[in-house]
């Protein structure tokens, strides 16, 4: 057992020092994506562009929402000069538009949330090919993510280069 963790340990030392020859000539870059995502300019008008394709729906959600607590209010107020029909009346057509509303917010979410995918999709898209123009500009034989890996030097860093490449 001993001979074999010795010559296991030995196998990986002399694979690890045929690497490192290897590595020596490796050009490795590092992207932090997140700050990527955070400073393109794209973003902004994004996030714009979204906010007024989803505004008449925003205010038809806060409409709904107003209405159904001036109903709320209305209904506390007046219950006691109230009979039964009049309540049960109220209490159907206050659970309608609650039921209204929450389909209404649930379809707008699901939508958003789609929409913004496919945005940061086509944007992904550009910082993709900004990253690759970069890594053979370069000659960079590996890019990573800054999160692939436990540790990275500043000087492996090329998120502002692929901010720049993928603004343009």
């Amino acid at each position: 057992m001993n001979k074999v963790l010795k010559t296991a340990g030995l196998t990986l030392a002399l694979m690890t020092l045929g690497m490192g020859s290897a590595m020596a000539d490796t050009k490795i870059g590092v992207v932090d994506m997140e700050q990527v995502f955070q400073r393109l300019p794209q973003r902004e008008q994004v996030t714009a562009q979204l906010k007024r394709e989803f505004e008449p729906r925003v205010r038809e959600l806060q409409k709904l929402e107003e209405e159904g607590q001036k109903l709320v209010e209305k209904f506390r107020k007046d219950e006691s000069f109230m009979s039964k029909d009049q309540k049960k009346q109220n209490q159907e057509k206050l659970a309608k538009l609650q039921m209204e509303f929450n389909q209404k917010r649930q379809a707008f979410e699901q939508d958003n949330a789609r929409r913004q995918g496919e945005e940061r999709s086509k944007i992904l898209k550009d910082v993709k090919v900004a990253i690759d123009q970069i890594a053979r500009d370069g000659g960079y034989d590996l890019i990573l993510e800054n999160n692939a890996a436990p540790f990275s030097s500043s000087k492996l860093d090329i998120t502002t280069q692929v901010i720049s490449k993928a603004s343009k």
